[in-house]
């Protein structure tokens, strides 16, 4: 069997393959995509710390810690997805942008749960309204990071090189990922 149609099962009967996935986030000017299983995305609790202990935007983005989900959320969550799409944008891109485009396609494609989360912190507001709430509900997302994953290891176990050597929550920061049920 072709490796693009395996688990063709879980699909939406408008989608033949997970390249036709990948395709999408290429599209979208993505240096690099994969479908994953959501079972190999690497969580920690430990990850959250280095939010709260090392990152200025603790406490300070509605899509950053303590607001975001915990790792142990994040796990509850995870279960109810089976797959992703895995995705490197380009440095000058924004990730937010092409991670809400790419939800937005999966859900049109049938993927109704599709929900993206990158490692960028949210941009959209100058200072966040935290105080009062989000001007931005339907765009803002958090981050890998602050919901407990693991990125580094998230990619290495999904045959990906961490060739940046990812500093979380920095304009270097270029992986996203759609979960898709």
């Amino acid at each position: 069997m072709d490796k693009n149609t395996t688990n063709i099962i879980h699909l939406p009967k408008s989608v033949q393959s997970h390249q036709e996935l990948i395709d999408e986030a290429l599209a979208l000017g993505c240096r690099q995509a994969k479908v994953i299983q959501t079972r190999s995305i690497v969580l920690g609790a430990w990850i959250r710390l280095k939010c709260q202990y090392g990152c200025a935007h603790f406490g300070r983005l509605f899509t950053c810690p303590p607001y975001s989900p915990t790792h142990d959320e994040a796990a509850d969550i995870l279960v109810d997805y089976k797959k992703a799409l895995l995705f490197q944008g380009g440095s000058e891109q924004n990730l937010n942008e092409v991670g809400l485009a790419l939800e937005g396609r999966l859900r049109q494609k049938g993927f109704h749960k599709a929900f993206a989360v990158h490692a960028r912190p949210c941009d959209l507001c100058e200072e966040c309204t935290i105080d009062t709430r989000c001007h931005y509900p339907e765009k803002a997302r958090p981050t890998l990071q602050a919901c407990g994953i693991n990125l580094s290891e998230t990619l290495s176990v999904n045959g990906w090189q961490d060739d940046a050597r990812l500093t979380p929550c920095s304009e270097t920061s270029s992986i996203g990922m759609v979960l898709i049920d």
